[in-house]
């Protein structure tokens, strides 16, 4: 053999060596622990993983609550039974509170230590079993492996059963005293299971995080009505002693003839809306007759109305077209009466001389037959 030979095969088995080691350290590994051994059922309780893993690997921590298919659920029962410590558990046994990112521990070369942690409650009693496991893509390999700890971990979770207070009864109910309560073991039962083991448990926000935020609402709230009551006591203490004065009403004769010239430039009944222009005007005169006498002219029928105003001193033309514009509005209304458009103009003008003849007249106070204006001077 040449040395030339002897020298690549030298190399080759390096080679061969080297892509061993990197395969070997792509292989990741997993380690599993409770924060707790023991809990009373109902708390929580940390669940962690430690796993070291190649960069090139690609972890997939495992989800509590997913749903396996048929096939998955075969091959990971099987794969579990390989592992000597395994004891077959119900997982729904743990229920998921929190699920915290993976966070990376270490840095070493190529390799990582990552950790994931999860926050888990349980509601069964007894000695509740844990196989870790993840499921992680090695490098360039399409379809992902699972890996168990090769340690199965277990969780002692006890019942309230010590606390229930019937145990805590004398055993003699009969006897003189009755039935009382044994103080000594009820004293020894919270000091070693019970109220006096929660005191060293850790502080976890997530438990009060609600109260936290519904309390920060209701102190939101609070300040708010605070600030109104403050505002709405310096506002009326600034307007205290300021009387405020109701501008002058409106004469009912300026509204309707107001009224009476908006409804001339709709050009209702010229448009064919007959029954519209009619209920507009009837609406006018019944609003004038509501503010000008005190009738509630509104909810009054046309025979109503003309009764309602027979004590009134009209003349006899305002009175007799009151009337008639009051009727044909009915026949409109009513009998889908299409009046001439000389009716119609007719019946417009007789609405606006009614309200013109029978407005109140203004009150002109004299003094000595001078009239008194604003521009009198005081103390003339």
């Amino acid at each position: 053999m040449s040395i030339q030979h002897y020298i690549r095969r030298m190399v080759v088995a390096v080679v061969l060596a080297v892509s061993a080691l990197g395969a070997y350290a792509q292989e990741p590994t997993v380690r599993g622990s409770f924060s707790r051994d023991s809990i009373e059922v109902g708390d929580r309780v940390d669940f962690i993983l430690d796993i070291e893993a190649d960069r090139a690997t690609t972890i997939l921590a495992p989800y509590f609550g997913d749903m396996l298919t048929v096939e998955e659920a075969k091959k990971r029962s099987e794969a579990k039974r390989q592992i000597s410590t395994y004891e077959e558990y119900d997982e729904d046994l743990y229920e998921l509170i929190e699920d915290f990112p993976i966070d990376t521990v270490e840095i070493d070369g190529r390799r990582l230590h990552l950790r994931k942690r999860y926050r888990l409650a349980v509601m069964e009693t007894g000695r509740i079993p844990m196989l870790p496991a993840i499921a992680y893509y090695a490098k360039n390999r399409d379809v992902a492996d699972t890996l168990f700890s090769a340690d199965t971990l277990y969780l002692h979770v006890a019942s309230y059963a010590e606390l229930d207070t019937t145990l805590f009864l004398k055993a003699d109910p009969t006897s003189e005293q009755g039935i009382g309560v044994d103080g000594e073991l009820a004293s020894e039962m919270l000091r070693d299971e019970g109220i006096h083991s929660q005191k060293d448990l850790p502080f976890i926000f997530a438990e009060v995080r609600d109260y936290v935020a519904y309390g920060a609402i209701a102190l939101i709230l609070l300040a708010l009505v605070v600030w109104l009551v403050v505002w709405y006591v310096r506002r009326y203490k600034a307007l205290r002693g300021v009387v405020v004065k109701p501008g002058p009403q409106i004469p009912p004769h300026v509204v309707a003839i107001k009224a009476l010239e908006e409804l001339g430039h709709r050009k209702l009944w010229q448009n064919g809306k007959y029954k519209l222009y009619y209920t507009s005007l009837s609406d006018i005169l019944r609003a004038y007759i509501a503010g000008r006498w005190g009738v509630g002219a509104m909810e009054m029928t046309t025979d109503e109305i003309i009764a309602a105003l027979r004590d009134v001193e009209l003349s006899i033309d305002s009175r007799a077209n009151l009337v008639a514009i009051m009727r044909t509005a009915d026949m409109v209304k009513f009998a889908k009466a299409e009046p001439a458009a000389e009716e119609n103009e007719d019946n417009f003008t007789k609405a606006y001389y009614f309200v013109e003849n029978t407005k109140q007249q203004s009150v002109t106070l004299n003094e000595d037959k001078q009239e008194i204006t604003i521009d009198t001077k005081i103390g003339e």
